[in-house]
C-alpha cells in the first residue's frame, strides 16, 4: 500500500524565504521522503530537518530519503540527515534511515566525509524498503 502527501514550501509557516516541495509516501513498512529540489542547502535545510523529524514524531521508524534530485547538499542538508538518524537511533524507536538514488556528486561527497559509513545507499527505492526486512 503506498500513500502519498506532498508539503509544498513554507506553507502555513508564514514565511517568504526560499522554499523545497517534499514528497512523502509509504511504502511497505518504510516512510519514503523525497526533495524535490536540485539543492539541499542552507536555504532549504531547516524546512528538510523539520519534515524528517516530524515524520519520526509520528511513529516512522524506518526511513527512506530518495536522493533522486538532489545534486548537491551542504553541510546543513548533511545535519539534517545526521539529525533525524540520532532521533531515530534512540533505545524507544530503535529505527533508521536508508538512503536511494543518490546522485554522483552527493555520493562522493559521503564518501569523502565518510559518511556512507553512517549511511546505507540503494540504487532505488524499492531496494532501500526491501532492507528493512
Amino acid at each position: 500500500m503506498e500513500t502519498r502527501q506532498q508539503i509544498r514550501g513554507n506553507e502555513g509557516l508564514g514565511m517568504a524565504a526560499i522554499s523545497m516541495d517534499i514528497e512523502v509516501s509509504s511504502k511497505g513498512r518504510a516512510m519514503v521522503i523525497k526533495p524535490a529540489a536540485a539543492r539541499v542547502d542552507i536555504e532549504v535545510a531547516g524546512q528538510f530537518r523539520s519534515a524528517l523529524l516530524q515524520l519520526i514524531e509520528q511513529g516512522a521508524r524506518s526511513v527512506v530519503v530518495d536522493m533522486s534530485q538532489v545534486n548537491f547538499i551542504d553541510s546543513s542538508g548533511l545535519g539534517a540527515l545526521v539529525s533525524a538518524l540520532k532521533a531515530l537511533k534512540t533505545k524507544e524507536r530503535n529505527g533508521d534511515i536508508k538512503l536511494a538514488n543518490v546522485q554522483p556528486p552527493v555520493s562522493a561527497l559521503l564518501e569523502i566525509i565518510r559518511l556512507q559509513r553512517v549511511f546505507s545507499s540503494y540504487g532505488s527505492v524499492d531496494l532501500a524498503v526491501q532492507s528493512f526486512s
